[in-house]
């Protein structure tokens, strides 16, 4: 029964598996394919990304070193192969040279001029050569043209004198070995001088002002030649001062640019300053005329005893001249002279505190009686015979002062 069951339950259910695959194929059918769409989107912004990127590096280069399409390095070409190597050319006017400008060596393409720069206020070149090129290094530059529409090139040679030394990568041409070729412009305007008369009209208008000029002077010009020879010999001669002048003005000015700060105090305190001395004009007017007042007055005076004056100071100069001499033994002379009877140095030492140190010595020898107290008297000279008579050596006693030179009866050196 129960398969029964089942097998009428299994009859009676639809089938619908069927259905839903008809379904899904409805469902594809009606959905369309969008796939070829999507790609054409991706492409086409990758497009417009690819132009941003282009605008954006060609702005950026329009606002840097963009010189022009002619400048921009080009593939291939001599100078770019492998074993090329580059070199620096120094030239005194690259005219309308351009970068890529072709580089010649007996009128064959060898290299190429890279890039045009400005080194120390010198216009250099950088150039590539290619590997088989041999020149010395004392090689000569010049610049040339090509053809009449102004196109330019380099020419490298060799000069009369190469040098062994060969030319190598980073060598540089300098300037005394570098020139340029006349160009189309120069050329036709010699043509054009040579044409209208090579100006020759010009020097004979020149040749009859300068005969005006010199025309019945030349006495005065042969003066003033040697008027400015004599100032050129003079000029040279105080070179040195001159030179030293410079350099003493150059400290001057270091010093007074140490003071800035000082010096601009002053000038800001200057101004009024100037405004009181303009209030006391009047004063100081009549300060000058009494200081020429002065003037007059010494000047009558000295002029009247200039005679005297003059005798005077040249007999002055006899006593200066004794007392220059007798410098040295001037200032002791003083400390004795200022203290009576001692040394002015022996004060220290004398006086102690409370008490005085004296010392004294008394000679009672006969000779030095004979000369402190029977000198001018009848009795003079008796003790020292008397102390000559025991024996005494007369070359160890005191001298005699009647018989030693008196100083004030010594002779006077008189002065010039």
């Amino acid at each position: 029964m129960r398969r029964a069951t089942s097998a009428v339950r299994a009859r009676s259910k639809p089938n619908r598996q069927p259905m839903r695959r008809a379904t899904s194929a409805v469902r594809a059918r009606s959905k369309p394919n969008r796939q070829p769409m999507r790609m054409a989107r991706l492409i086409g912004r990758k497009i417009w990304q690819a132009l941003a990127a282009t605008t954006a590096v060609l702005v950026l280069a329009s606002c840097g070193n963009w010189r022009g399409i002619a400048n921009v390095p080009l593939p291939g070409g001599p100078g770019s192969g492998p074993g090329s190597y580059q070199i620096f050319v120094q030239m005194p006017n690259t005219i309308a040279l351009n970068g890529n400008s072709r580089v010649l060596v007996a009128d064959v393409f060898v290299g190429t001029v890279r890039s045009i720069d400005l080194k120390n206020w010198v216009a250099t070149l950088t150039v590539d050569l290619a590997k088989g090129v041999r020149l010395p290094r004392n090689a000569t530059a010049k610049i040339g043209q090509t053809s009449l529409l102004g196109s330019q090139h380099i020419e490298l040679a060799a000069p009369p004198d190469p040098s062994p030394q060969p030319l190598k990568a980073g060598d540089t041409i300098a300037l005394n070995n570098s020139a340029t070729y006349p160009s189309t412009e120069q050329t036709l305007a010699s043509l054009a001088m040579v044409l209208r008369g090579g100006g020759i009209p010009n020097l004979e208008v020149i040749q009859n002002e300068v005969y005006q000029i010199l025309a019945g002077r030349a006495q005065q010009i042969r003066d003033f030649l040697g008027k400015l020879d004599t100032f050129a010999s003079e000029l040279n001669r105080q070179r040195e001062d001159i030179h030293q002048a410079i350099n003493s003005t150059d400290r001057l000015l270091g010093h007074v640019a140490r003071r800035a700060d000082t010096l601009d105090r002053a000038l800001t305190e200057f101004p009024p300053l100037v405004e009181q001395f303009d209030k006391q004009r009047n004063l100081f007017a009549d300060t000058v005329e009494a200081v020429g007042r002065i003037s007059n007055v010494t000047d009558q005076t000295f002029t009247a005893s200039r005679a005297d004056l003059h005798q005077d100071l040249a007999d002055l100069q006899r006593p200066l001249k004794q007392l220059g001499r007798s410098a040295p033994y001037l200032v002791d002379a003083l400390t004795l002279l200022l203290s009576p009877p001692f040394n002015i140095d022996s004060v220290p030492k004398i006086v102690r505190g409370d008490y005085i140190n004296v010392s004294g010595a008394l000679d009672l020898t006969l000779s030095t009686v004979d000369n402190a107290i029977f000198t001018g008297t009848g009795f003079s000279g008796a003790l020292r015979a008397l102390e000559q008579s025991w024996g005494r050596d007369p070359a160890t006693m005191i001298p005699d002062i009647r018989y030693t030179p008196n100083p004030a009866d010594a002779p006077v050196e008189r002065g010039e």
